[in-house]
């Protein structure tokens, strides 16, 4: 089946299909997801929605506040954040979760997928309009003075101390004061958020659902960074109607379609 044909189908099982209902949920063994917000944000906005449908299908949710949230201003390092998740994951299988899969929106895309590089044994990952793309030239180019200034405070013994550094989130200029251990983290164009090595990593082949908008700039099209990807049977790259923002809550049935059927297919 060609992959446009196959993204045609999950988007008619997705409009077709009911919710998965938590007794079939129970039949076919809990399956639980930690739902990743973007940045500057948190649990409670763009991706509440997206949460709260995947609950109401039967699955078990975590959503934790990110490092890179509003609220937390990039203080922790990815590596840090990374951390977190597997804080997360671990605490949905302690509470019974027979798979568990991570799910991330921008940002939060990004670090589902270096989580699965850095912590082997996800049984999906899911990846929606992921975003931040420090190796791009343009990125390069732009932030290369903030670059030279972490790498210089790393260095020298000062990683630990804040400075201002520069970003950008969804096309519009950012200003952050962070320590410059934790900014040359997540913008280090050689660094550990670096999306086409990530996914070229992955080990052994895992489930990937990646989505993207149609009418989101920032994220379409990235179908070569899927494609670095190991090949699995049950990995899909979907495009559907919608910007960057609003991707999460229009994704969220065929989410929840897909995972149904990584728990048939145990």
């Amino acid at each position: 089946m060609s992959r446009f044909l196959g993204v045609m189908l999950l988007l008619l099982l997705a409009a077709a299909s009911p919710p998965l209902s938590p007794a079939l949920a129970a039949e076919a063994g809990p399956t639980a997801v930690v739902v990743l917000h973007g940045k500057l944000g948190a649990p409670d906005r763009l991706v509440a929605d997206f949460a709260a449908q995947l609950s109401a299908a039967g699955f078990m949710v975590a959503a934790p506040e990110m490092p890179w949230s509003r609220g937390r201003e990039f203080a922790e390092s990815f590596d840090v954040a990374l951390r977190e998740i597997d804080v997360a994951v671990r605490g949905l299988r302690a509470k019974g979760a027979a798979r568990v899969v991570v799910a991330g929106h921008s940002l939060g895309g990004n670090a589902a997928l270096a989580y699965a590089v850095r912590y082997p044994g996800l049984d999906g990952l899911v990846c929606l309009a992921p975003a931040h793309t420090p190796e791009q030239s343009r990125q390069r180019e732009r932030f290369a003075a903030d670059i030279a200034l972490a790498r210089e405070m790393v260095a020298s013994g000062r990683g630990q101390d804040t400075a201002r550094f520069h970003d950008v989130n969804m096309g519009k200029p950012l200003e952050l004061t962070v320590p410059a251990q934790s900014y040359l983290s997540y913008n280090d164009p050689d660094g550990p958020a670096v999306m086409p090595r990530n996914a070229a990593a992955i080990k052994p082949p895992l489930p990937i659902l990646w989505i993207v908008g149609a009418r989101d700039p920032l994220t379409r099209p990235q179908s070569s960074v899927f494609d670095l990807a190991p090949t699995h049977p049950k990995s899909r790259y979907a495009v559907i109607d919608a910007d960057h923002k609003g991707t999460p809550t229009a994704a969220a049935g065929l989410v929840v379609e897909w995972l149904r059927g990584l728990a048939a297919a145990k």
